[in-house]
């Protein structure tokens, strides 16, 4: 495949675009992405930093406190956003992340975008000292309680419309992620797996073979929750998440998604709303990086 980029800048102050003209057998492709100078830097969440959040939040599994709880586990944000966004996510160089913006009102972003109420989180992938604007992300979150004795709970309402509504304003992406909390199952309903040691990385020799007994029923939850996604999904391009949080220190379950497709009707007052927006506003975005 031939490749040849045209690089120019727009009216606006601070938005660029990059024309790429691809060749390949079955003819010549043209693509347009749109960026912006990183100029300014948020802060990046460390070890040790503390979140302060109301007792009753937490308990009570408030959706604020359950999407910090994505937010500040980076390895599950990153398995997350590989699955909404792989292309973006395998783009991403060592010197690559996510600004992340949680909550943001839509006026905020667009005066005249009145619904959804907010932008649950606003993701903006970056590369070195480029914001890739035309790769946002926005995401609706729905918050999945879930019990023992209850696990065919769903939320009130799915997501769906809200999502729709970024669509409908010319976001480039846009997502549904139900985020699952749960109490434990009793341990006599936990299920037996082997476990075993990598003795040799090279040849994949294992030891250390034994059962273990784990609770499983996260994993059930999101399988569940997932299934009722793709079942009641309303629109081909709205990317589907569903991940198990655990307010608790430890690993994390795999989630499981489908890709967000890119909004054909990609608007470029909002790809100039979101630039505008990081630049005025970039202290409330948390810098997450790939690695």
């Amino acid at each position: 495949m031939a490749s040849i980029s045209l690089e120019a800048t727009c009216p606006a102050p601070i938005l660029h675009y990059l024309i790429e003209r691809s060749a390949n057998q079955n003819g010549i492709f043209m693509t347009t992405s749109y960026y912006a100078k990183l100029l300014h830097r948020p802060k990046q969440l460390r070890d040790g930093d503390e979140l302060y959040l109301p007792r009753d939040w937490i308990e009570k599994y408030h959706e604020f406190a359950v999407t910090f709880g994505l937010i500040c586990n980076r390895q599950l944000f990153g398995s997350c956003y590989r699955e909404l966004m792989p292309k973006t996510y395998e783009v991403l160089g060592r010197r690559g992340g996510v600004m992340i913006g949680y909550f943001i009102k839509s006026t905020h972003l667009i005066p005249e975008m009145t619904f959804p109420g907010d932008i649950d989180l606003l993701v903006i992938p970056y590369n070195d000292d480029r914001l890739l604007i035309s790769e946002t992300l926005a995401i609706e979150i729905k918050i999945v309680r879930a019990r023992f004795s209850k696990q065919g709970k769903a939320p009130n309402e799915f997501g769906f419309s809200q999502a729709e509504g970024a669509i409908s304003h010319g976001f480039p992406y846009s997502a549904v992620a139900h985020l699952i909390v749960s109490d434990k199952s009793p341990s006599e309903n936990w299920e037996t797996l082997l476990s075993a040691r990598v003795a040799d990385s090279v040849t994949g020799r294992l030891d250390n073979l034994k059962e273990i007994k784990i609770d499983a029923m996260p994993l059930n939850l999101i399988h569940r929750s997932f299934g009722r996604l793709r079942a009641n999904r309303t629109h081909d391009s709205l990317g589907l998440l569903a991940a198990y949080i655990s307010m608790e220190s430890g690993g994390h379950w795999t989630p499981t998604g489908e890709p967000a497709l890119k909004n054909k009707k990609t608007s470029h007052v909002a790809l100039q709303s979101i630039t505008d927006y990081y630049e005025l506003n970039y202290r409330q975005f948390i810098d997450t990086p790939k690695y």
